[in-house]
């Protein structure tokens, strides 16, 4: 066939059949690497349930685990024993009612919808939808049914909640709902791209040169893959606010592709207030899940009881976060420091970038050295940790950092280095309103380095009274 000719019907018909059959046996093969997930993922996540969850309830939990892990399996050998077919994308439909069924049981057990242990449906809406090159409508089917479940056991079966936390909890499931389906659908239309320029490459030698270039246009949308990723990222991010006597400016600016750092900070049911900053080492896909799961940790620990310490946290984020790396045959490991506010102080512990602190008795800036270990190098850490009690007075700034500041470099290769952060943090502390001076500092670092090739992430902090 000549290029610009059409396909006739039956050369059409063919194409389709054929793309339906490669689609299917990708269905069937990543839903392989997802019962494979379910079977090491689910039972690992006991380490978490064991550091987090009431103790009347962890052999119940360990039963919930122990049913999903088994159809899991089931499901793994069912796949392996059977071929890819126009049914293979049932599996997933089944193994998010599986799993999300579990997660689901918890959260009741948990006290419905005032439990945080929701944002783990997340945890499986996401891959499952990312990795299933299905149409969105499946995407959106399988995200509704998820979040319909939720919703029903709860409502029937869950512990009294307010308005507010029905709100919030289905409003985080149907954004990531919104979300996956976006992705899916771009994924599915790149995979059909890229076999239908496959296809026409052994097809067709006349058009070899113009296939080559469809075929790098095709492998260059891929990257936007990358791009939701990145945007994901930072939708996670919380919003600049105040907490108690705090007030809070942050901001990450990521790099060209999805980076590792990672900064949040909450308020926890009982009232404690907290803040974390970390870098993941590397920069991809890889290092993002593992600060997704940084989040997830910290936010389940400082929710589960008013007492941890920063340094317990920090503790048990790293048991969760070695395993599961180590479990997924990665070497990434990160810096982090888990912060207590309290009313005239941080409680600070591990080890990130040193903390800059603005005086405005004496309009000095000191810093602040961390003491500590990183996390997921080794398994145990509580006899490296330890609680650091930085006092504040009203009015004093505290500038938290990534790396990616101290380290940008200029044409020379030139680091801006901590003397420079420090003389720019110096310039606005007191003078302008938080905001500005997140803009200002940020502005003077991307004015001076040549090429922004790491993530910038800056957290400004302020006592007010």
């Amino acid at each position: 066939m000549s290029t610009g000719e059409a396909a006739s019907p039956r050369e059409a018909t063919a194409s389709s059949a054929r793309f339906v059959s490669y689609r299917d046996g990708l269905v069937h093969d990543w839903m392989k690497i997802l019962a494979v997930l379910g079977v090491v993922l689910v039972p690992l996540f006991l380490l978490l349930d064991y550091a987090t969850m009431p103790r009347e309830l962890l052999s119940r939990f360990a039963v919930y685990r122990g049913v999903a892990t088994l159809t899991s399996f089931i499901q793994l050998v069912l796949l392996r024993a059977s071929r890819p077919s126009a049914w293979s994308f049932v599996h997933g439909y089944v193994f998010s009612a599986l799993v999300c069924g579990m997660i689901i049981v918890m959260t009741v057990d948990l006290g419905g919808f005032n439990s945080g242990y929701y944002v783990g449906l997340m945890l499986v809406i996401f891959p499952v939808n990312v990795l299933l090159p299905w149409r969105s409508v499946h995407a959106a089917a399988n995200g509704v049914m998820v979040v319909g479940l939720y919703t029903l056991a709860n409502l029937a079966f869950g512990a009294d909640f307010t308005t507010g936390a029905l709100v919030n909890n289905l409003y985080f499931l149907l954004a990531s709902v919104l979300l996956v389906v976006a992705m899916s659908e771009t994924r599915y239309r790149l995979i059909q791209r890229e076999f239908g320029l496959r296809a026409e490459l052994e097809d067709t030698n006349g058009v070899l040169e113009k296939s080559r270039a469809d075929l790098k246009q095709a492998r260059d949308r891929l990257w936007s893959e990358m791009e939701v990723a990145q945007r994901i990222q930072t939708a996670l991010l919380p919003r600049n606010r105040t907490l108690g006597p705090w007030e809070i400016e942050a901001t990450m600016l990521p790099a060209e592709e999805v980076g590792g750092d990672y900064y949040d900070f909450l308020e926890t049911r009982h009232g404690e207030r907290w803040l974390a900053v970390g870098d993941v080492s590397g920069h991809g896909v890889e290092s993002g899940l593992v600060m997704m799961m940084t989040q997830t940790a910290v936010t389940t620990l400082v929710n589960d009881r008013p007492d941890r310490t920063p340094s317990d946290v920090f503790v048990r984020t790293n048991q969760v976060i070695r395993e599961n790396v180590s479990r997924l045959g990665g070497h990434r490991y990160m810096t982090l420091n888990v912060i207590r506010l309290e009313a005239d102080r941080l409680v600070v512990t591990g080890k990130h970038q040193d903390l800059m602190v603005w005086r405005q008795a004496t309009n000095t800036v000191e810093v602040v050295t961390n003491q500590g270990p990183w996390i997921g190098v080794v398994d145990d850490v509580s006899h490296a940790v330890e609680d650091l009690a930085l006092p504040l007075a009203v009015g004093d700034w505290v500038l938290l950092y990534t790396d990616g500041l101290t380290e940008a470099s200029d044409a020379q290769g030139q680091l801006f280095g901590e003397d420079r952060l420090k003389q720019s943090f110096a310039s606005v502390a007191g003078r302008v309103p938080l905001r500005d001076a997140v803009t200002t500092i940020l502005s003077t670092v991307q004015t001076y380095q040549r090429a922004r090739d790491d993530d910038l992430t800056l957290v400004l902090l302020r006592r007010r009274s």
